[in-house]
Parts: structure tokens; sequence; C-alpha cells
């Protein structure tokens, strides 16, 4: 079946259990009259509640919440390459309560079924919307306004936990989710009038008692119009809400957002021993993940992948340093790295879906202002990563061959090739691994590109590689993957490698381009693979010299690092975080520091981080 025939069949069938009218068959069947001609007239949990006791409130809320959570959650794995039928069928199941078919479109307000269907799109913040809802209620005893409260408890903490909430893959739930909130608003805006005016009724846990006074229904429950009053005259008000109390709230309201305002505008900065590294910009990048970066043009363009939508990202770090996107190029592969020269940007892609078992991966090759340059270039069968020579003349590509696919692939390799040699790239030299479980994932080349490590997945190994003669690369030792959290430099002097870790951190070179007479110094940024940031350590010294923690939007919540990219000529950092964002991080000399003749390892600070 045509994938679009069964998403609007999925949609239709959620829009038609959200439509049943629990609340209207479930009084009907006990007392034998239409709900909406009883109390407020509404269908849903309250009415119900009010007239027939908590026991059936919480019935009918559990089924109104069951009838939101089950299509939301269930049906779209029937739809598996649309990922924004979740969000459609959520609306479908809210909008069939809301307006139901069966009751001539007239229903209820839809607040039940809206928590069921955010809890299977959002569990977290749903969660905490029922908390706050349920709080409300227990201290006011008005579901109107618990019901409004919990809407703004949802739209805060999932706004507050979504790293880029309007990126292709978030920004059908973010509109939802302010939709449902006016949604929210506009059904209840009777009450809100009631609430101002004092004539809201409070909700009781126990069964109302009819008195004399009051009218019955035929099956002896008070009848309460839907317009509040009765036939003696207007119901005396329940309760009416303190103004002094209203403004109070509104000042404390006003003071959380301009805290998280504040909060949102603070840079992370840290103290590593004589360096300052000092958050200066943080984008999204539109998309659900960032993965892979490099910077080109001596610092001024950062390219960025996003590989679950085949798309290169650009960005022009200003003078100000500040990231400004201008190219969102549509690949034809799926990206899996980045590298940059003077001149180029090439980017390795594999063929996406199935066709990768049956094509070669490929580079292309895109100029500084994001238009590609020549042909594609081929590049082996199951591609892993690609990284150029300092001087830009060699590129060096991973292939994993038939560590992942079928004998008759060729053996993973390591292949170099000459980029300055006539008018298309080609061949030099080539490296084999001939262990049945050998996998390549990554190459890091040592300071001066003479050798390299490369991590072997399959048998968890590091490889180190001869690279003096690029014509004729040798596989020179193998060690197995440390068990340590980031990577370390190797312990040779003239030419340190870094040396892979189990935990898969990213680790790049970040040599100090010294300013004022200071001695450039050796330093190692790398990833922390379970902490939410970065660290920076000392090559000479192998000493750790302090971590820069980074946050989420707001501030708020963990990011998990993804690439990483160092900028010799500016002294930038940039990072890739698996939501989608990207962090532009600063290094500079501390502006209280003393630095004697032996240059930053000897230099007065501490390992602190703020």
């Amino acid at each position: 079946m045509n994938v679009y025939l069964l998403s609007a069949l999925t949609v239709v069938a959620s829009y038609l259990i959200g439509a049943i009218p629990f609340g209207y068959l479930i009084f009907y069947a006990l007392r034998g009259i239409d709900i909406r001609t009883v109390g407020s007239g509404n269908i849903g949990a309250t009415n119900v509640g009010r007239n027939l006791g908590f026991r059936y409130f919480v019935l009918v809320f559990a089924l109104d919440v069951a009838k939101g959570w089950l299509p939301t959650h269930y049906f779209p794995h029937f739809v598996p390459k649309l990922p924004d039928v979740r969000v459609l069928v959520a609306l479908a199941t809210i909008l069939g309560h809301n307006f139901p078919i069966y009751l001539k479109f007239k229903g209820g307000k839809g607040v039940a079924t809206s928590l069921g269907a955010i809890f299977a799109l959002d569990p977290i913040a749903s969660g905490a919307t029922l908390l706050g809802g349920l709080t409300v209620l227990v201290v006011t005893r008005y579901v109107s306004l618990a019901s409004l409260t919990g809407g703004l408890f949802f739209l805060f903490v999932h706004f507050s936990r979504t790293e880029s909430p309007w990126s292709h893959e978030e920004r059908a739930m973010s509109v939802l989710s302010f939709g449902l909130v006016a949604m929210l608003f506009v059904r209840h805006r009777q009450n809100l009038v009631r609430l101002g005016a004092g004539t809201e009724p409070k909700f009781r846990f126990r069964k109302p008692k009819p008195t004399e006074s009051e009218p019955t229904t035929p099956g002896g429950e008070a009848n309460e119009p839907p317009d509040g009053t009765s036939d003696e005259g207007p119901r005396p008000p329940s309760g009416k809400i303190s103004w002094a109390l209203l403004i109070v709230l509104a000042i404390v309201s006003f003071g959380v957002v301009a805290g998280l305002s504040l909060h949102a505008s603070k840079q992370a900065v840290a103290f590593a021993g004589p360096v300052v590294l000092s958050e200066v910009a943080r984008v999204g990048t539109g998309y659900q993940r960032a993965e892979r970066v490099a910077f080109a043009d001596h610092g001024r363009v950062l390219a960025v992948t996003c590989p679950r939508y085949n798309r290169l990202v650009l960005y022009r770090v200003s003078e100000a340093e500040t990231l400004e996107p201008f190219q969102d190029i549509e690949l034809t592969g799926r990206p899996v790295a980045v590298a940059a020269s003077a001149d180029r940007i090439r980017v390795l892609e594999a063929p996406s879906g199935d066709a990768r078992h049956l094509e070669p991966g490929w580079w292309d090759t895109f100029d500084h202002q994001g238009q590609k340059v020549g042909d594609r270039c081929i590049a082996g069968y199951y591609p892993d990563d690609l990284v150029l020579t300092s001087d830009g003349r060699h590129a060096l590509v991973l292939t994993s061959g038939r560590a992942e696919g079928g004998e008759h692939r060729p053996a993973p390799a390591l292949e170099i090739f000459a980029l300055d040699d006539g008018p298309e790239p080609r061949i030099i030299g080539r490296l084999t691994f001939d262990e049945p479980r050998d996998d390549p994932d990554r190459i890091t080349l040592s300071a001066s590109a003479q050798c390299a490590t490369v991590t072997l997945l399959g048998t968890d190994q590091a490889a180190a590689v001869d690279l003096l003669d690029l014509s004729a690369p040798k596989l020179i030792g193998r060690t197995d993957l440390v068990k340590a959290e980031v990577p370390y430099p190797s312990t040779t002097v003239d030419d340190a490698v870094m040396m892979p870790v189990f935990s898969r951190s990213e680790a790049v070179w970040a040599t100090w381009s010294a300013k004022g007479g200071v001695p450039p110094e050796r330093l190692v940024a790398c990833t922390l693979p379970h902490g939410s940031g970065l660290r920076l350590y000392h090559v000479g010294t192998g000493r750790s010299l302090g971590e820069l923690t980074l946050r989420g939007p707001l501030n708020l919540g963990r990011i998990r690092p993804t690439g990483l990219a160092f900028a010799p000529e500016r002294n930038l950092l940039a990072l890739a975080n698996r939501s989608g964002g990207v962090h532009l991080i600063e290094m500079r000399l501390r502006d209280d520091l003393v630095v004697p003749s032996t240059g930053l390892a000897d230099a007065r600070g501490d390992d602190t981080s703020h």
C-alpha cells in the first residue's frame, strides 16, 4: 500500500478512536439521559465526576487518556518512513474528542485525551504536566485552572529539554505543543471569565447530594444547567480568586522568565590551567543530529554534517566569533566524514539505505562558498573515515569492505589518494587489514602526519601505521584499546600520535597559537563520552588542565558530544552534539597570567573549572 495512503488511513482511524465519547456513553448507560443536558454540558470526566462521583471521574479520565495514548503510541509503527505521522495521529485523536462525528462535532475540551497523546510523544514533560496539574487541583479544586497550568508546565519542560525544537524532526512537535496549549485556552475561555468573576465551580471529590431547592434529573441527580444558573436564579459563587494572589503569581512568573532568560544568556567558561575556555556561540543546525565538524578557510568557515538527513551545513565564523549559516547542502549519500584543506571541503559519503550494500562510497568536493567542484571520487565499499594531510596534497580514506559486506567485497583497507597529481585524484598507496574481524572505523594523524592510528572495531584494537612513504604505508603494530575515558597522546617525543580508547571519545590537537612572545604549546582537546563537554590536556606533561561543561537550550540539560574540530589560526574549537547543536569555543590566555620563559607548561594556573 502507498505510504501516504496508509498515513491518511492511520490518521482517520485515530480521529474515529479519539471521537468515542466515553463520558456520554457511561452517563447514558447509568442515568439514561444525555450528559450534555446536565451540569456544565460537557462530555468530559469533570462533568461526569460532578454528577456521578469521583470514581466515575477517574474512569472517564482514564478512558479518555487511553484513547489519546494508544493510537499515538502504536499507529506510527505502521508508517515508519514518515516520522511526523506520530504528531498527526496525536492531533487527530484530540480533534476527535473535541469535535466527535458521533455527536455532531460537539465534544469536550480535550484535556485528558491531550495528556494521553503527548504522553506517547514526550513522557517526561507529560509527567511534569500531570504532577503540576494535580497539585493545582488539590490546592485550588479548580479543574480548569489545573488543566491550563498543566499545559504551561508541558511547554516549559518540553522546550527546556529539546536541544533544537525547530529542527526538521522536532518542528512538527513544537507546533503541536503550542497549538494544543492555545486550543486549551480557547476551549476554557468561559472558565477564565468565571475564574475572574469568582463563579467557577470547584470540583467535589464526593458524589453530590440533591437538595430540595435543586431540580433533579430523572436519575435523581442534581441538574446543573450549562450556564451556571438554577431555576431560582444564578448559582452563588463557589470561591473567588484573590486578585492579590494573581498579582503575586504574575510577578513570580515574570521573575522566573527573566531568570531563565538571564540563565540562557550565560556563556560556559572554564579555567584550564593557563587557558580560558569560553563558549562564544551556540546554534542549532535544524536537524536532529550533528556529527562531524571541520574548519575551513583558515577558521572562517565551519562545515557540519547531519547524517540522518544527508545534509552538509556551512557556517561563517565572523570576526565577532558568531556562527552564521549560509549554505544548507543536500547530499546524494549519507555523510560519514568531512575534511577541509586550504581551498576545498571534502565530504565522504556512503550510499543511502540498501544501496550501501550494492554501490561503493565516494566523496564530493566543495569550495568555501558551498559550490560543488568536479565529479565525485569513488572511495570503495563501506567508507568509514577521511582525513587530509596538513598540506592538503593527500587524502587518506578508510573502508570496511568485507568486514561489513560479504566475502566477495575487498578487504578492509586504508587508501591514500594524491590530490594534486593530475585532474582527478588517484590512489598511490594502499594498506589492507587482514585479520578476519578487522573493521576500520576512524583514523587519526600524528602531529607531523608521519604516522597514524586506526581504530579497529571488530578486534577492539588500535593499529599504528607508518606514513613516511605514502606510496607504501606500513602496519607497524597493534594494541588493545585502553578502557579509558578519553584518548591520550603517545609517549613518542618527536611525533606524538593520539591513541584511541574504548569509549570512542573524539580528540584533536589544539596547539596554541602564541601571541606576545609566548612560546606555542602542544595541547589536546577531547570530548567527554560520559560528560557534557570537553577536556583540555597538556601533551608534554600528560596533565589534565581542566574541563568545560556545555549545556542545551536555556543552559538546561546535558548534551552528548559527537564531533570536534580546532582552528589553530583563530584558537577556536567547534563541538557538535547528538541533538543537532553546534558550540563554538574560544581558547585564550588568562588575563592574570604571568608567563615565564619556559612557556605555558610552567605558567601559573589551576585545574579548576566553572
